[in-house]
């Protein structure tokens, strides 16, 4: 009886010497262990600055950074312009940043200087719109485009019915992301409502006034359109704006993908009943992570990764789904402002 309560009481004793080691290794596998001890120069280059939208993400951006000893630099041409990104490309890479990430405004046009930053040296991440796979090492791609698709479809779906008229308003004729979301669209369209027609593709150059023209030259020469699809932030906008111009609110639905503060009063309004997304402050983030494990070497372009309290994500030959539709409307827009 005593041998047994001593081999007991030992057994204990180590149970107990061992618990900070078990209690360790558990916390080291639970955290996101990335070496932040060496700061790197970041750029972040968006299509264009001052689409709300890449504020979004420069916010979420500017956040992450700063917790992962990130040199932060937000810089991008004014306007929707391929040739303005490269130019911006060629400075970064003389100034030998260590990580450039960017959003496409033409997969092939900007691909050159990518290849010649990676030759450097240099690590690239696309997001939210691809550039040639050969051109970068990563790309966090927003969503699924085919749940995308579908989400983009039914927001004006619901409330134009199933033969409707719809019309296309775009960003820019090249942009990767856009075009592959109008394929999606496209074919859930065709499997889901064979009636419906699509009668015009415009595009607003990302710009609120181009698209407000756009959407007012597609109502007035299409006046049996009752469905606009604005697969574009500036663009879904310009839409609504365009709707509420010519006094067709409750007559023409407008759905599409743009940040909350930007579309707030038209969905308040009626003029859009819902609108897909996904959280582009969080995506922000999650871009930085990226980096930053991508400069470190400590990412690999098939496999899981962990990015702080965004949770676990994972790659498939270098391509990183961030989210799953997101969707806005009169019931929850108010809980988002970005």
């Amino acid at each position: 009886m005593t041998q047994t309560i001593i081999r007991g009481a030992r057994s204990l004793r180590a149970a107990v010497a061992a618990l900070p080691l078990l209690l360790g290794t558990a916390l080291a596998g639970h955290a996101a262990d990335i070496d932040t001890s060496k700061p790197i120069k970041v750029a972040m280059v968006p299509k264009l600055v001052g689409l709300s939208v890449f504020k979004a993400n420069e916010q979420g951006a500017q956040t992450a950074a700063k917790a992962l000893n990130i040199d932060f630099l937000y810089t991008g041409p004014v306007t929707a312009s391929a040739q303005g990104q490269v130019d911006v490309f060629n400075s970064l890479i003389a100034r030998r940043f260590n990580v450039i990430t960017t959003t496409s405004n033409n997969p092939t046009q900007l691909a050159p200087a990518l290849r010649r930053a990676r030759k450097q040296g240099i690590k690239v991440v696309s997001y939210d719109s691809d550039v040639s796979p050969d051109a970068r090492d990563f790309f966090i791609q927003n969503t699924d485009y085919a749940a995308f698709g579908k989400a983009l479809v039914e927001s004006v779906a619901k409330y134009t019915g199933p033969d409707a008229k719809i019309a296309i308003l775009s960003s820019t004729p090249d942009a990767t992301i856009q075009n592959e979301w109008i394929k999606a669209l496209t074919a859930y369209m065709k499997a889901t409502y064979p009636k419906m027609q699509i009668v015009t593709t415009q595009y607003g150059q990302s710009s609120p006034s181009q698209s407000l023209t756009a959407g007012l030259n597609i109502l007035q020469a299409n006046p049996d359109v009752t469905g606009i699809i604005a697969p574009d932030g500036a663009a879904e906008v310009g839409a609504a704006a365009a709707v509420q111009k010519l006094g067709r609110t409750g007559k023409v639905a407008v759905g599409g993908c743009s940040d909350p503060d930007s579309i707030r009063q038209y969905v308040k309004s009626g003029i859009i009943k819902e609108s897909p997304l996904w959280d582009e402050v969080k995506e922000g983030e999650l871009v930085m992570y990226v980096a930053r494990l991508a400069a470190n070497n400590a990412i690999q372009r098939n496999g899981t990764f962990t990015a702080g309290d965004l949770g676990s994500f994972t790659a498939k030959d270098g391509v990183i789904v961030f989210s799953t539709p997101l969707i806005f409307n009169a019931g929850n827009i108010d809980q988002y402002k970005f």
